[in-house]
């Protein structure tokens, strides 16, 4: 079902008028826009004699800018009929047109609350910025009704994306996952075999590679790399946070968003036997969890390190562990240190890797995931099983074997090297 205002890109070669456009979208129920000088509105028209009411700002570009809160055309389409139905006009639910883009866009909103709830901020999830730069911005699939995608009409969007094949992958299941997750509320109204479209229509190959590429750094660019960033947390006024959470980071192989929870009561001393281990409780991954997996992972660490991560007792139980100081704009362009927050998203750490990368001279392309690799790859060469690797770095070992296989072979032979005997008279 076509719409002569469902898109920003379609509203703007309105016309400007204080007379509203209309749609109908329900028996008696009609969506208007109108694009007046002053701004740009969604109304509402019903019953006979109908009354009209004006109830949310439309997302154009021009709306947007003003920080007004604002509304899709899918989200004032269900706001018109709400109220059409709270005035009593018998109107039907499924008269909302059933498009990609309604999938699509209620599978961000899912995706942002989630993500949301996790860092405590209101943020746009990554799904979100993929699915709108490539799928909403394509008008002729996002107004494809649900029931007439096919896995030709997905294979051919795929097919016409000019991405790397990691970032296809990303793509396609992000879609996918939408998808999916509308058919669980339109099943009534698709084929019996839609979902079979969906998933052989955007089917990547299992040959397409899911992970970055595997950067281990040796034991002498590690303890290069470990001095600069200490010179730079020196030299650019880090207070030793910087370096406290690039040595979390290298000790444990654990990824940014574990780190960031810790707080005080995760880092510890455990008596054992007649010594003691300096532990670690990381909190367990969210990625691909239910919410009722909590337990976190216990990691020892060397008491250097953990003098370093927690310096003193002064961190509170439920105080973040490793935090950074929050500049503060005192005046234009002028900028001091302020108090401690707790560290946020990983691309805060974007600016300054770089300068150490260049610094330590690594290669360029180095990664701080490349900690993480250097981590699973030194406890497989050190001849823990797989299974235990994967434990202690949150992860499965169906993971660990198949991204590490060269290295748990090299590993390997170097165990049986060491029991090998001759037996010959």
């Amino acid at each position: 079902m076509a719409f002569e205002f469902d898109t920003p890109a379609k509203r703007s070669k309105l016309p400007i008028a204080k007379k509203p456009v209309w749609a109908r979208i329900a028996p008696g129920v009609f969506l208007g826009y109108r694009r007046s000088p002053e701004a740009r509105k969604w109304l509402v028209r019903y019953g006979r004699p109908y009354v009209m009411s004006v109830f949310a700002n439309a997302d154009d570009p021009e709306t947007v800018a003003t920080g007004v809160e604002t509304q899709t055309f899918t989200q004032a389409t269900s706001s018109a009929l709400k109220i059409a139905e709270a005035a009593n006009v018998p109107v039907s639910r499924s008269a909302i047109p059933v498009t990609v883009r309604l999938a699509v866009e209620e599978y961000i909103a899912v995706r942002n609350a989630r993500d949301a709830k996790i860092k405590g901020r209101d943020v746009r999830s990554d799904a979100d910025t993929r699915l709108t730069k490539h799928v909403l911005s394509n008008t002729e699939l996002s107004d494809t009704l649900l029931r007439k995608v096919t896995a030709d009409t997905l294979r051919d969007f795929a097919d016409g994306m000019a991405l790397k094949p990691a970032n296809k992958k990303r793509l396609c299941a992000d879609l996918k996952a939408a998808l999916r997750a509308s058919w669980e509320k339109h099943r009534k109204a698709l084929p019996t075999d839609w979902r079979d479209e969906v998933t052989l229509g955007l089917k990547t190959g299992e040959d397409v590679e899911n992970s970055r590429e595997i950067q281990v750094l040796s034991p002498e660019q590690m303890t290069t790399l470990m001095t600069t960033i200490k010179e730079v947390d020196r030299s650019e006024g880090w207070e030793g946070h910087l370096y406290r959470l690039f040595t979390a980071l290298a000790a444990t192989g654990m990824r940014f968003s574990q780190l960031a929870r810790m707080t005080g009561s995760d880092a510890r001393i455990q008596q054992r036997g007649l010594g003691s281990d300096c532990v670690l409780m990381v909190p367990a991954s969210r990625k691909g969890r239910k919410k009722s997996v909590t337990k976190p992972i216990k990691r020892i660490v060397a008491a250097t390190d953990f003098e370093i991560i927690r310096p003193d007792e002064s961190i509170a139980a439920n105080e973040p562990l490793l935090t950074r100081l929050q500049n503060v704009e005192i005046a234009p362009l002028v900028w001091q240190s302020g108090a401690r927050v707790a560290w946020r998203s990983a691309s805060e750490i974007d600016r300054v890797w770089k300068k150490i990368v260049k610094r330590a001279g690594i290669p360029g392309h180095t990664i701080p995931y490349a900690l993480r690799h250097t981590s699973i790859v030194r406890q497989l060469k050190a001849g823990l099983p797989v299974t235990m690797v994967a434990a202690l770095h949150d992860t499965s070992p169906a993971m660990i074997s198949k991204h590490y296989a060269a290295f748990i072979v090299d590993a390997s032979d170097d165990m049986i090297a060491a029991v090998t005997f001759g037996i010959a008279a």
